[in-house]
């Protein structure tokens, strides 16, 4: 399985304090069957990095540590965006890390805009497509503004991919119904922990994989936890 949205490098935001939390981290999602991990450290929101040139070099050193572990996990890079006022600037100049060496692939964080945050995101996902990046969607479920299925098919439309956090898929809040509806009328591109910890949402996928496929079907808990993100990695086309 891969992992695509992990705060696993050691002390840059608000996930892994240190590098034995970030050892831990891998030694859990390696145990899970989590095979490729994608560091994805917030940018600012008072959290994150200031300056994104600092995640090559924080993804290299974990990841010689995790060699030197004996820890069979792969780690990459990217960065969690937040919806800025200057994201096309960051995206045309390179500072916003991509999933894959063409930049195809971005993880934009949208945060709880008011009643208009879906044509808001929907500008967003629009501009970033005509500039030739696809917005892969860091836990939209978590957006009550998303309520309305005509607004999460417009973003579909758009090209734009949803990324439903692993915790959500089970759970009783509206995070989990919307995550569920949008499973059952096949608008999910891929699952990821979001993982902060060992203990705050777990780098574990195999729970959240032997729900889709006991609900959904064992393709569809494949392509989301597998297919679907190696093909994002890779720059490749998400059908």
């Amino acid at each position: 399985m891969i992992d695509l949205h992990t705060h696993v490098l050691p002390g840059l935001d608000d996930g892994s304090p240190d590098l034995e939390s970030s050892l831990a981290i891998c030694r859990a999602a390696a145990a899970d069957g989590i095979t490729d991990m994608v560091a994805t450290p917030h940018y600012r929101n008072g959290v994150g990095v200031r300056d994104t040139a600092v995640i090559p070099a924080a993804a290299a050193a974990l990841r010689e540590a995790i060699a030197a572990a004996g820890i069979p996990l792969t780690l990459h890079h990217a960065v969690e965006m937040p919806l800025l006022e200057d994201y096309l600037d960051l995206y045309r100049g390179g500072a916003w890390l991509a999933y894959d060496a063409a930049r195809r692939y971005v993880l934009l964080e949208c945060p709880p805009f008011p009643a208009n945050g879906a044509l808001i995101l929907s500008r967003a996902v629009d501009a970033l497509a005509r500039s030739g990046a696809t917005a892969v969607l860091a836990h939209p479920e978590r957006l009550p503004f998303l309520d309305r299925l005509d607004d999460v098919l417009r973003l579909r439309d758009q090209g734009a991919l949803l990324q439903v956090t692993a915790g959500a898929l089970e759970s009783h809040s509206s995070s989990g119904h919307r995550a569920r509806e949008w499973l059952s009328r096949g608008l999910v591109a891929c699952v990821a922990t979001d993982t902060h910890g060992v203990d705050r949402r777990p780098p574990l996928l195999s729970p959240a994989r032997a729900f889709l496929a006991s609900r959904y079907g064992p393709r569809l808990a494949e392509a989301l936890t597998e297919t679907n993100p190696r093909k994002i990695l890779a720059g490749e086309s998400v059908g």
